[in-house]
């Protein structure tokens, strides 16, 4: 049964409530119940709010409180709704002035079915009064509801997402790659704001030590890309923060919730893609998606004050659409595996959902039920800190990704790894800003039992500098050269590297080769080995940690062919049946058909094919408790091994 009494199951269907007549919601929410839905989700478009004139939304929440069903209202403003510009006011967007500018100057447009429009802008005056009044009036509908209808709204669940930031980008340059180029919005007031911003920002004494004409280096134009990427991760925050206001202010009884919603078929880095494909008689790129996918789920947001997991939308009436069956199943199963193992999901249309055979949704069900049962889960290895997470970045980051696959995180907030569970490694981008109280922050981090790893840029004011040489002053280094310089500190049960790349803010310029040896010292010091190796690039793995300290790895083929491949282990592990692995615990068994206990298994994965199996023998637990136990002295030894050091006094800057 998809929903029960578990909020924010990993599937969760979605109902267009504005394109049912009144006198079917009745029947249409019948319809469901008898195929098992006890809970779905549908969208508040704006337009459509602003104008219900027979309060239809209400009926819907009647109708479901009748059938006992749990509703999930999206209110905040997405693209790929089933609604005219996806739901803006057309007024607002129709004016130039109100519309987001990307890189290029010219306007962000969206071309989600059923029209093309151009995104507004959030800068703009006339959007906010306008958006925080339809806030006000849907906290007014559900504050009304639960006074005189209270049964109505103890089902339903208010959603607040980040809305469009993540899809201003130009398609020209995230054509090249996925989330590539310039990210912002680039419109009149939005430099408006970003001027006033900066000028605030650096205002902080911080930034005017140790005389108040220090702050003029910060705003000069060569830092611009570098200003400009926090001032949209902290106008995001602002504008989350607006909202849930906004929604709290008269209707406390209705729960709420925050999460990341994603639609791949309206992200700009598709649209010429799927354009030209269709222009020419083929099929939409499935591969786009596929590889838009694998870079949306490794963004881990935040929002005021938890994580906002990210959920992809599906929906029936764009690119997803025109794909093969078996390409819809593949990407609806990895996003489930990415996103419903972060606490996320998926959210697909109805119709598309049974569309599906009996067989399908079933295996889709088994996992989601897993899933959201923590029996399942996706859990960090290492982060990587960013002034921005919907920013391009550099050769380290792809490199990190690359190698570590979904359990390498890019994260634009410390609360993530602070209040929340931590992996062994943080890599700071030579992007980032780095204040003394940051620095304070990464220092006690490290001294837990984790490693850190610091650019040497310019970024740091000079009371994170300061701050870090008395830190380290009284440590001992390895100075190491393996073709890009580093120092290695210990500090506490934890490891601080700081690698030089004092006059850059990306790693685009340095050879591939130098950030490919030094993540691979990284990776080492941290004790972070990888879980397999494949022998076909066409396969990717997907590993998530099952109860009982195994390892469930599913092998994807998102190729058009079989694919039959070598699975190696750096260790002797024994390899099962997931399912009947997740049986046999549900039965209490500890009885498990595996193949004999080895090294390398063979696999044939069918084409779109995604192989679940469990695997014993890496020992999960111990390895999580040795990490905080170990000292720095084995990791010196390490070290020593890989490269020719010197031992050098404490210092970073002398």
């Amino acid at each position: 049964m998809l929903g029960g009494d578990v909020n924010l199951y990993p599937i969760l269907l979605l109902v267009n409530y504005w394109e049912i007549r009144p006198s079917r919601i009745g029947a249409r929410l019948d319809e469901l119940l008898k195929r098992g839905i006890t809970q779905f989700a549908t969208f508040v478009p704006w337009q459509a709010a602003e104008s219900d004139i027979s309060n239809l939304l209400s009926r819907v929440l009647q109708a479901a409180a009748d059938r006992e069903m749990s509703v999930y209202l999206i209110l905040s403003p997405e693209v790929g709704v089933h609604y005219p510009n996806s739901g803006f006011p057309k007024d607002l967007i129709a004016k130039p002035e109100n519309r987001a500018q990307h890189s290029q100057s010219g306007p962000v447009t969206s071309y989600s079915p059923p029209n093309s429009f151009h995104l507004p802008s959030l800068f703009s005056p006339d959007f906010n009064k306008r958006y925080y009044s339809f806030l006000s009036r849907m906290d007014g509908i559900l504050s009304d509801l639960g006074r005189t209808q209270p049964q109505w709204i103890s089902r339903v669940t208010a959603v607040l997402t980040g809305s469009v930031w993540k899809y201003y980008r130009s398609p020209v340059a995230s054509a090249q790659h996925p989330f590539g180029g310039p990210a912002g919005d680039y419109s009149a007031h939005a430099a408006v704001a970003y001027r006033q911003r900066v000028d605030q920002f650096y205002s902080q004494r911080e930034f005017m030590d140790p005389t108040p004409s220090s702050a003029n280096r910060w705003k000069t134009r060569s830092l611009e890309e570098v200003n400009r990427r926090w001032f949209y991760q902290q106008s995001e925050a602002v504008f989350r923060n607006r909202s849930l206001h906004a929604m709290r202010k008269k209707s406390n009884q209705v729960k709420m919730t925050e999460m990341e919603l994603f639609t791949p078929e309206s992200d700009s880095s598709v649209i010429y893609s799927h354009f030209l494909q269709w222009m020419a008689g083929g099929h939409i790129d499935f591969n786009k998606l596929s590889n838009l996918l694998d870079e949306a789920v490794s963004r881990s947001s935040f929002s005021n004050s938890s994580p906002a997991p990210l959920w992809t939308h599906w929906t029936c009436m764009g690119g997803f659409r025109m794909l093969a069956e078996a390409e819809k199943q593949f990407l609806i199963l990895k996003s489930l595996l990415l996103g419903g193992g972060q606490g996320g999901g998926v959210l697909i249309d109805e119709a598309e959902w049974f569309s599906f055979s009996a067989a399908f949704r079933g295996r889709v069900e088994s996992i989601a039920r897993s899933l959201v049962e923590k029996r399942l889960q996706l859990k960090p290895r290492a982060y990587y800190w960013v002034p921005h997470l919907w920013s391009d970045y550099g050769t380290l980051w792809d490199e990190i990704r690359e190698r570590m696959g979904p359990t390498v995180r890019m994260i634009s907030s410390l609360e993530l790894i602070l209040t929340g569970e931590s992996a062994n490694l943080l890599i700071v981008d030579p992007s980032t800003i780095m204040t003394r109280e940051t620095i304070q922050k990464l220092v006690a981090w490290t001294k837990s039992g984790r490693v850190v790893v610091l650019p040497r840029t310019k970024l740091y004011t000079e009371l994170a500098r300061q701050e870090l040489e008395q830190t380290v002053a009284q440590t001992r280094r390895l100075e190491i050269d393996i073709g890009l310089t580093y120092q290695l500190y210990g500090l506490g049960e934890g490891k601080l590297i700081v690698y030089d790349t004092l006059d850059a803010v990306s790693l685009k310029g340095e050879p591939l080769s130098a950030w490919q040896v030094f993540l691979n010292a990284i990776l080492s010091i941290a004790e972070i080995e990888s879980y397999c190796q494949l022998s076909d690039p066409r396969l990717k793995v997907i590993p998530l940690e099952v109860e009982g300290d195994r390892l469930a790895t599913f092998i994807l083929n998102g190729s058009s062919r079989p694919v039959t491949a070598d699975m190696v282990y750096s260790r002797e592990v024994q390899v099962g049946d997931l399912g009947q692995a997740l049986v046999n615990d549900s039965q209490s068994s500890p009885e498990l058909d595996s193949a004999a206990p080895g090294h390398r298994f063979t696999l044939d994965v069918p084409p779109f094919g995604v192989l679940p199996l469990v695997v014993e023998g890496f020992n999960l637990a111990a390895s999580r408790e040795r990490h905080l136990a170990a000292g720095l002295a084995a990791e010196t030894r390490e070290s020593a091994d890989q490269a020719a050091t010197s031992e050098l006094p404490g210092g970073l800057w002398s």
